[in-house]
């Protein structure tokens, strides 16, 4: 692999530096070592050969140095060593007594650095290297072709014929099988260490692996001795908690989440089946309250002895309150099925009643006052009639029957009816800002008129007498308003009047079904609107102060390029004639 030639680089250099400096202590021993012999001899001892010999072997030894310092190839450097230190042998061997020297041995620890720094073929390589000379120095002694220095006293053995051939045999046998051992020991040392990296790699990324699972789940995790003192615990245990990591750390678990079935595990242990599953409220240390679901089990040591116990949780807060409104939402819908049937079981004997009074009221001749009781109850049965429809309207929409409608036409339209209307007070003045060309959109005629007309007749009826009207239609790219903010493209219908404004506690419940601040309202109007304008993927925002009046934002996205038609009607477009 080759992310591993620089470690395998480092491991070389590393061997290379430390044969160079075991060389440089045994040079320095084995002076020291004929200094103490020369004193203590008896006889005069040729130093001058084996002096040059040790020369040498420190010249050459600072030769590595220097080659190493401008880094030379270390396979190269060290087979130089090995060459090197193969020939010093030979002259060591060569002035302390050729055959008769017992510093043959010598060799064998050229073998065993070989082997240290070189592959396995290589110990082989230098036996053969060590036997050539060793051989050769014989023969040439043999045939008195040399003479070998005496560095000690000379043997009276006759090292010729069997006894010469034994020694030589011998030797060159240590070699080969020095060099056999070290080939299988130091490759048997490679593949351990080798694998030993690869698992302690392995180990590494597994650590890596676990801390980070650990450290980015979602729950919190803890884990306890068997008093329920929180030996570790991950990110997620502190956000829920909200104490720091180094704070738990050795604090009871009961202490951090006071929770009862928690507590009784550590305080009153007894024979329990696990895992225990415990879902309790929980006030925290810092006073806030939630909801705890828990999982404990059993944390065994490697002999699988009980050592403590793990804790897994998560806060179940919103998740319950989201179940609750899932509740409280399917009760409503049942409650409102129920009750869009019963209306609509309603509206038609309405009908007959209220036909029945017109003719009634057209065929007799009544007093004045049973006329006024008759007028109101006509009065009455239409009002009945629209809160039965406005309910219909809410509980059961119609589907969308989408198409292209003219906003601007649309606009002026509706103003020009809810002038007409019962609702509409003259003092009450409108004002309203189109583009100059008609804005289209693709959407429901029908639906989009309603949410117009609801958000208007709440402005007019949120003033009492008089004041302004405003409304206002403009395309747009992008919106946001109060936290809502989307890039898409669409058009803004505002709607603003100068009523009495609504409260900051009001404005959260305005489009609660049925919620209303008249005597005579149903609370269905604005409630609507917010649901046509969620059904068209818009968003409606609010922004009112008590008695500055009310301002409503609708915008509905429309992704489509429509064109313009024909500008808006002059009148329709000068608000003062409103």
């Amino acid at each position: 692999m080759p992310p591993a030639t620089p470690k395998l680089d480092h491991e070389l250099l590393v061997r290379v530096k430390t044969i160079m400096v075991l060389r440089l202590v045994f040079l320095t021993g084995f002076v020291f070592l004929i200094i103490a012999f020369e004193r203590n001899a008896t006889r005069e001892i040729p130093t001058l050969p084996l002096s040059a010999v040790l020369c040498t072997a420190y010249f050459f030894a600072l030769l590595y140095a220097l080659l190493l310092r401008f880094q030379l190839s270390l396979n190269l450097l060290a087979w130089m060593q090995v060459i090197g230190d193969l020939f010093i042998v030979g002259g060591l061997i060569y002035t302390t007594g050729g055959v008769e020297s017992p510093l043959s041995f010598l060799f064998l620890f050229v073998i065993i650095s070989t082997s240290v720094m070189l592959p396995r073929s290589a110990c082989y390589k230098a036996a053969a290297g060590a036997s050539i000379i060793y051989g050769l120095l014989v023969d040439l002694e043999y045939f008195n072709l040399i003479r070998p220095v005496y560095f000690f006293p000379k043997s009276h053995n006759s090292y010729q014929g069997a006894f010469l051939f034994y020694t030589v045999v011998m030797n060159l046998a240590s070699f080969f099988a020095v060099a056999y051992l070290c080939s299988i020991l130091t490759h048997r040392l490679r593949l351990v260490k080798e694998e030993l990296e690869e698992k302690s790699l392995n180990l590494q990324q597994l650590e890596a692996f676990h801390s980070s699972v650990v450290q980015n789940m979602g729950n919190g995790l803890l884990t306890t001795d068997l008093q329920g003192r929180i030996t570790s615990a991950n990110a997620a245990c502190e956000k829920i908690t909200g104490f720091p990591l180094a704070d738990l750390e050795g604090r009871p678990c009961y202490e951090i989440l006071p929770i009862p079935a928690l507590a009784s595990l550590f305080k009153e242990p007894g024979n329990r089946s696990f895992p225990i599953l415990i879902e309790n409220d929980c006030v925290l240390p810092n006073g806030q309250a939630i909801r705890i679901g828990m999982k404990i089990t059993h944390l065994n040591d490697s002999a699988s002895r009980l050592s403590g116990f793990i804790c897994v949780f998560e806060d179940l807060t919103e998740i319950r309150k989201m179940e609750e409104v899932i509740r409280q939402n399917e009760q409503l819908a049942a409650v409102g099925r129920f009750s869009a049937g019963l209306a609509h079981e309603i509206r038609n004997p309405l009908a007959s009643l209220s036909g029945s009074i017109q003719v009634l009221r057209k065929n007799l001749k009544l007093a004045e006052q049973d006329r006024q009781l008759m007028e109101i109850v006509l009065k009455e049965t239409e009002r009945l009639n629209a809160i039965v429809c406005d309910f219909l309207n809410f509980s059961h929409p119609n589907r969308n029957k989408t198409r292209m409608v003219d906003l601007t036409q649309l606009l002026q339209d509706l103003i020009l009816l809810m002038k007409n209307s019962n609702e509409y007070n003259p003092a009450i003045k409108i004002e309203l800002d189109v583009p100059n060309d008609h804005f289209l959109i693709e959407s429901d005629e029908e639906q989009i008129k309603q949410m117009v007309w609801n958000l208007c007749i709440n402005g007019i009826q949120s003033m009492d007498q008089e004041g302004t009207l405003s409304i206002a239609l403009k395309p747009t790219q992008g919106f946001s308003h109060n936290g809502f903010s989307t890039p898409r493209k669409g058009v803004v219908l505002s709607v603003q009047d100068e009523g009495r404004g609504i409260s900051e506690e009001q404005i959260k419940l305005i489009f609660d079904p049925f919620y209303t601040t008249r005597d005579e309202g149903v609370g269905l109007g604005l409630a609507t609107v917010k649901k046509i304008v969620e059904r068209f993927g818009g968003y409606i925002g609010v922004t009112s102060q008590p008695g500055a009046g009310t301002r409503f934002e609708v915008f509905l996205p429309q992704e489509r390029e429509l064109g313009n038609s024909r500008p808006p009607d002059k009148e329709m477009r000068q608000t003062a004639g409103f």
